[in-house]
């Protein structure tokens, strides 16, 4: 098991207690894969290398661990859009 499985598996453990639950609303725009992730105010871009599961997976750990509102919103943004 990886870290970013680790660290996901944990944060999924946390969420599910109850009141403290948190949602996460993700929003995709249709293009090419998703290369960049905003939630709220912060951006995470795809690292070079990374296939998209990998990336999609380490914004919601992102998300989860940074959430101070819920439901979270996470928007995947393809290369398209920020050209």
């Amino acid at each position: 098991m990886s870290i970013l499985e680790r660290r996901m598996a944990k944060l999924e453990r946390a969420s599910h207690l109850g009141a403290n639950q948190i949602d996460i609303i993700i929003r995709r725009i249709i293009g090419n894969e998703a290369v960049r992730a905003v939630i709220g105010d912060q951006v995470v871009d795809r690292i070079e290398g990374e296939d998209e599961d990998a990336f999609v997976k380490r914004s919601k750990i992102t998300a989860l661990a940074g959430a101070t509102r819920r439901p979270c919103r996470v928007t995947l943004l393809p290369e398209q859009v920020l050209q």
